[in-house]
């Protein structure tokens, strides 16, 4: 079963239907397998192998147990942007940071404007993860001087521009409120919903001034944005100006503002989204029972867990704060005094350093750093 089961009943015209019933066969194919695969795309029109990564998608979708992102990495080198484009989406939410090079070569250099901008999109999942402190720091520092490269370019088309606006959003230094301001003013909606959406990545209240009067905007798209971004921005005392975008004519600013009040939350966000429960939408009614039923169970676990009990849980009373002493040796508690500070260790919490790293060891098992990478794009060389 395998990779050999779906070539088998692979029929060899293009244009002969295929069985996508045998498509989980596909599913966590290794490296070397997934380069097999690649090779043979070479052999087969392009329509097939667009067809082939879509439908691979829409698998994903309708059952999450299935994982395509090997034979996702093979299509980023494809001769046709529409299979880049798709194996793009395919990739959005990917978590591998040996995707962040590939990345931004094509963010920078690809030929066709769309799949630059495509290209920025997973971009913004991985830059997530590292203002989280979940890459190293050299990561970090790739995913900003690109992005930033690609935003100042002055030859760049806008499309292109924007979503690395929004990729680098989360960043919020000092270099980008003078672009979401150009966008949000440039008079484009698209730039206008860019900069929404920037500024709820930003997570920088200074913002909310120019996100409210966006919640009553003409466009829903910019409503939209602007609810989403509320609930990055906002707090109790902004609960009111989305009463208006819960009553909203289109569904999905409705859907927007909902999720925006339940990540404010508080009393009056419940009271609000009760008012809710009457309305003859099913995703309406669905989406706030569960966006009350979080609130409840946020509730339920502040009653729960006490001051006391999580000082308990934390070893406050122990020998060093945080730690649980009992069963260890006094010269053993002693020296935990000399270990350094974690927050100085950048070990992107797998507790391989960063100079381990840059000697190819980061695979995240400190038991197999003597293997090779088992896949060919987790290796810088490769590129």
């Amino acid at each position: 079963m395998g990779l050999d089961e779906f070539l088998n009943q692979l029929p060899e015209d293009d244009d002969a239907s295929i069985n996508y019933a045998l498509l989980p066969e596909l599913s966590r194919l290794t490296g070397p397998e997934a380069e097999e695969f690649g090779q043979l795309w070479l052999e087969w029109s392009s329509k097939r192998v667009h067809e082939i990564v879509t439908r691979m998608i829409s698998l994903c979708e309708e059952q999450p147990d299935v994982e395509f992102e090997a034979i996702y990495k093979q299509g980023l080198r494809h001769a046709s942007s529409e299979v880049r484009l798709a194996s793009l989406q395919g990739l959005e939410e990917s978590v591998d940071r040996a995707l962040i090079k590939p990345l931004c070569e094509m963010l920078k250099s690809d030929p066709v404007a769309d799949v630059r901008a495509a290209a920025a999109i997973p971009l913004a999942h991985l830059s997530a993860m590292a203002q989280m402190g979940k890459l190293g720091t050299r990561y970090t520092t790739s995913l900003v001087e690109t992005l930033y490269s690609v935003l100042e370019d002055e030859r760049e088309v806008q499309d292109v521009k924007l979503k690395a606006l929004e990729a680098v959003s989360v960043f919020g230094d000092d270099r980008l409120a003078p672009h979401i301001e150009a966008a949000w003013s440039s008079g484009r909606l698209a730039a206008r919903q860019s900069s929404l959406f920037a500024m709820g990545r930003t997570s920088d209240p200074k913002w909310v001034d120019r996100v409210v009067p966006d919640l009553e905007h003409d466009a829903a798209s910019i409503r939209y944005e602007a609810a989403m971004a509320m609930g990055e921005l906002g707090d109790e005392r902004h609960l009111h100006a989305l009463e208006a975008p819960l009553d909203d004519v289109d569904l999905t600013v409705q859907l927007a503002a909902i999720s925006a009040v339940e990540r404010i939350g508080g009393d009056t966000a419940k009271s609000l989204l009760e008012l809710k429960l009457v309305s003859t939408e099913p995703r309406v009614v669905e989406l706030v029972q569960q966006a009350l039923q979080t609130l409840k169970d946020e509730e339920d676990l502040d009653e729960v867990v006490t001051h006391e009990m999580a000082r308990a849980m934390l070893g406050a009373g122990d020998t060093l704060p945080g730690i649980d002493t009992e069963g260890y040796e006094p010269a053993e508690i002693e020296g935990w005094s000399n270990l350094p500070d974690p927050s100085e260790v950048d070990d992107f919490g797998t507790g391989i350093t960063e100079e381990a790293e840059e000697l190819g060891l980061d695979r995240g098992d400190p038991f197999d750093i003597d293997l090779p990478p088992e896949d060919p794009w987790d290796h810088e060389e490769k590129f």
